[in-house]
């Protein structure tokens, strides 16, 4: 019986630890793809300041990123980074086009590493 409510309470961690990833995920992803969009409307204004909007998204990218890779890994997120570095680098260059087609190329990879870090049924076969 203990190694029946052992199991259990094993089972019930690691269900809750699943869900709460998930949780995770689905909710820095979210607050990422709002944070690009905010960024390529920085770009298209030219009142707005697209440099302090980049720098301020790759620090708080690189806080979650840092906190995601306590439970999972993927070199796609350091990939992400590199990203927003080349945004950054074309930014500063003044080169706002180019910036903007990163903006696209960003918010592609962010639904693409949603997808592949958040939960699926199919995960389970």
């Amino acid at each position: 019986m203990k190694r029946l409510v052992a199991a259990l309470i094993i089972l019930a961690a690691i269900v809750t630890a699943g869900v709460l990833e998930a949780v995770h995920v689905e909710r820095t992803f979210g607050e990422l793809e709002e944070r690009i969009c905010a960024l390529e409307d920085a770009i298209k204004n030219p009142d707005d300041d697209a440099l302090d909007e980049v720098k301020t998204l790759t620090v708080w990218w690189e806080k979650k990123r840092a906190a995601m890779e306590l439970y999972t890994w993927s070199p796609d997120l350091r990939a992400f980074s590199v990203a927003l570095a080349e945004t950054e680098g074309s930014l500063e260059c003044g080169d706002d086009k180019n910036a903007l087609s990163k903006c696209q190329s960003l918010l592609t990879m962010a639904r693409n590493l949603k997808r592949l870090l958040d939960f699926s049924p199919s995960d389970l076969i």
